[in-house]
């Protein structure tokens, strides 16, 4: 199925077990809060849902993901799309080239060992640590960043502390935060905690071209 998150922007997802979410929207707006980038890397790509929107204002992005069965889906949303980021299939365990100015990532969000895994395995590996820890993501991220680069994930709001001294930290709702942090440590700037229904959260959507949920 394809599905319209943004004015030019078409996703294909699989017909069961996986969609992407709002945190998506956040992650992207949240991220261009402090400007645009001129690249940007997406790690865990997924559907590709945050690669294309940055491509759609004309950030060039590169997303990779581990999981082969999204190329077909990928090529789907590619055709269907005005706009077209890079996609790759690679480990994140294994590395990135270069180094980039912005890195964002959506990694899954339980440890392998927080309870029993989908039987679904789109499901599974959007929810549940396999080969790459969030410890793997962070690290990764602070290792790719160009010296004045940041990194901007969403995780849960549970796992806010296993991120090593963030700039920024934007809790949304009791689930859900977004947290910055850069190559080395620096102070944090700012820590607070939204409605997911807030003006703020509300211009993150807008920053995309999509609109909130109702």
């Amino acid at each position: 199925m394809l599905d319209s998150p943004a004015p030019g922007v078409h996703i294909a997802q699989p017909e069961q077990g996986f969609r992407y979410g709002s945190e998506a929207f956040w992650m992207v707006g949240f991220a261009l809060e402090r400007g645009a980038p001129d690249r940007a890397l997406d790690l865990g790509t997924g559907s590709g849902i945050a690669a294309f929107l940055l491509a759609r204002l004309g950030i060039p992005a590169t997303g990779i993901d581990k999981n082969a069965a999204w190329k077909p889906l990928w090529a789907r949303s590619c055709r269907a799309s005005e706009v077209v980021p890079i996609l790759q299939v690679a480990d994140i365990k294994g590395g990135v080239e270069g180094s980039w100015p912005l890195i964002i990532s959506n990694p899954p969000f339980f440890p392998a060992d927080a309870g029993p895994t989908s039987p679904n395995p789109w499901r599974a590996s959007a929810r549940t640590e396999s080969t790459a820890t969030l410890a793997d993501f962070e690290a990764l991220a602070r290792d790719a960043l160009t010296p004045e680069g940041r990194a901007c994930f969403v995780i849960p709001a549970s796992r806010v502390s296993e991120i090593r001294e963030p700039t920024r930290v934007v809790r949304v709702g009791q689930r859900r935060a977004l947290v910055e942090f850069h190559a080395e440590a620096r102070p944090c700037e700012e820590a607070v905690h939204l409605d997911p229904g807030s003006a703020r959260v509300r211009q993150w959507y807008a920053r995309v071209g999509a609109s909130p949920p109702p």
